[in-house]
């Protein structure tokens, strides 16, 4: 691992954000061998600085090094910071790869998982969900709100199937419509 490019970024990281210098930076991580790329991002998730999750975005880290990221910020983040930790990891790692994770971490609200699941509809667009993972989307859903309901669903999403009537509802912004969530259609 190159000191010299640790003690830019620790010095970068003190700075404001500059695009080019930015870049530049990136090039450098990008230039070490895959396994020393997360060994020089990781000091910058540990100290939270703001932007480690862009840069580990953009560092063409593993598919492993991303799954790490995202349990560590299923471990550490916010009700609002858990959106950056998903946008940096999720294009990566796919989603079936987040539902599983978000399977394994299963509590109920309000819990860190949870917030990741609050999160998800607002990186739909970006990176949409396939349809074959409707159904698990919605087992998911599901097993966090054993417990408890997810208080950001609508009622409309606790009275699915009691009614043949199709719905539609808000989730954090995106428009639900039943037929993206009914596993039969």
């Amino acid at each position: 691992m190159s000191i010299d490019l640790a003690a830019d970024l620790q010095a970068y990281a003190a700075g404001c954000r500059d695009s080019k210098h930015e870049q530049a930076l990136l090039r450098r991580i990008r230039a070490l061998p895959q396994p020393q790329r997360m060994e020089i991002i990781a000091p910058l998730l540990k100290a939270r600085w703001p932007g480690a999750l862009s840069m580990a975005d953009r560092a063409q880290l593993t598919r492993g090094d991303y799954v790490v990221i995202l349990k560590r910020g299923l471990a550490e983040a916010n009700a609002s910071s858990m959106k950056w930790w998903m946008k940096a990891t999720v294009r990566h790692i796919g989603w079936r790869t987040v539902i599983s994770i978000l399977r394994d971490v299963a509590a109920p609200w309000p819990s860190r998982g949870a917030f990741a699941l609050y999160w998800m509809p607002f990186l739909f667009s970006d990176y949409p969900l396939p349809p074959a993972l409707k159904e698990e989307c919605v087992k998911l859903l599901e097993l966090y709100e054993r417990e408890k309901p997810l208080p950001f669903l609508p009622a409309s999403w606790r009275n699915r199937g009691k009614t043949n009537r199709p719905f539609v509802f808000v989730w954090d912004g995106r428009q639900i419509r039943s037929t993206e969530f009914d596993p039969e259609k």
